[in-house]
């Protein structure tokens, strides 16, 4: 008996000192990780959001860039973190498409819990401003006529924009060569020096170049023709691609799916408070992002529609990361 009473005396010790420091958290720095390289939308948008959560948790709050293979090497560290609030993942929609282009360690539904969605954005077809094509439908016309020799730039193989690259070679019928970067900063480089012909980008980064006659901007792929560039046009309205064609894009935080609740409700908090503040709000919205209003349980209900929806594209439509 007396064993037996000394063994629940440490199991009920072990669980106090566990829900002190859960109601402690956080009492050191945290690490947001951003699996792309610096200088990229996803780094960008991560250390606006570092900045005011850590005024908020009263801790720094470092982003540690963590670059490959199309944000997957950055999303497995998370994944494989432990679980105590103190290792995030900043990320965009591409976690959720990798593991149906290759093998990965993780889900994102399955290895991850959303502290919540940043904004959702479109892309814009961007192309060398040196090459001679006006509109949308007299690329895609010399693309049909020389196949395998029109370059497309991503931010690595599997990412947002290697997909859109992919499904735009579908819709459309061309057939263009896909080189992988490791951040849309280097797209941008790539498109000016005349490396690569052109790219499906995040307008994050894409538009400040478009507005300066760096790169030139076809058309967007939103729903809608996009606010920041209302002189472009939709790709649907060009008409070029077979069956219609949207892509939109988000930002959004994670932890890992075994992170304690007590923590997860308090990250989550912050994030909501951060996400309210009118700076914030400006700063995303400059970043040609729409603030997303889902709350994590709709987030978390959206990714697992998506989910379905691009595993069953990808299946059709035999894309691979490689």
């Amino acid at each position: 008996m007396f064993a037996k009473s000394l063994r629940i005396t440490a199991a009920m010790l072990a669980l106090g000192m566990t829900a002190a420091a859960h109601a402690q958290f956080p009492d050191r720095a945290l690490t947001i990780v951003a699996p792309m390289a610096a200088g990229g939308g996803t780094d960008v948008v991560a250390r606006v959001f570092a900045q005011k959560l850590s005024d908020r948790l009263g801790q720094s709050v470092i982003v540690e860039n963590r670059p490959g293979a199309g944000g997957q090497l950055g999303a497995q560290l998370v994944a494989n973190a432990r679980p105590d609030g103190y290792t995030m993942l900043f990320t965009s929609s591409s976690a959720l498409t990798l593991p149906y282009l290759r093998k990965t360690g993780f889900e994102l539904q399955r290895d991850f819990v959303p502290v919540g969605q940043v904004g959702v954005g479109n892309f814009a077809i961007v192309v060398n401003p040196k090459l001679p094509y006006q509109n949308l439908a007299d690329f895609v016309a010399a693309a049909r006529a020389n196949p395998g020799k029109i370059t497309f730039g991503s931010a690595g193989n599997g990412s947002a924009g290697h997909l859109a690259g992919e499904l735009f070679k579908a819709r459309t019928g061309i057939d263009m060569v896909h080189v992988p970067f490791k951040s849309s900063g280097e797209i941008s480089l790539a498109l000016m020096s005349g490396m690569i012909d052109c790219s499906i980008d995040v307008l994050t980064v894409q538009k400040p170049q478009i507005d300066a006659g760096k790169v030139h901007g076809l058309a967007t792929t939103g729903a809608q023709r996009d606010p920041g560039l209302p002189n472009l046009p939709t790709v649907n309205e060009t008409q070029v691609a077979k069956g219609g064609y949207e892509m939109t894009y988000w930002f959004g935080m994670f932890l890992p799916a075994k992170t304690p609740a007590a923590v997860v409700e308090k990250v989550r908090k912050e994030f909501a408070v951060v996400m309210k503040d009118p700076e914030i709000v400006e700063r995303v919205r400059a970043f040609s992002l729409v603030p997303s209003p889902l709350t994590p349980a709709q987030f978390q209900d959206s990714i697992a529609s998506d989910s379905a929806m691009w595993k069953q594209i990808i299946a059709d439509s035999r894309i691979e990361a490689n």
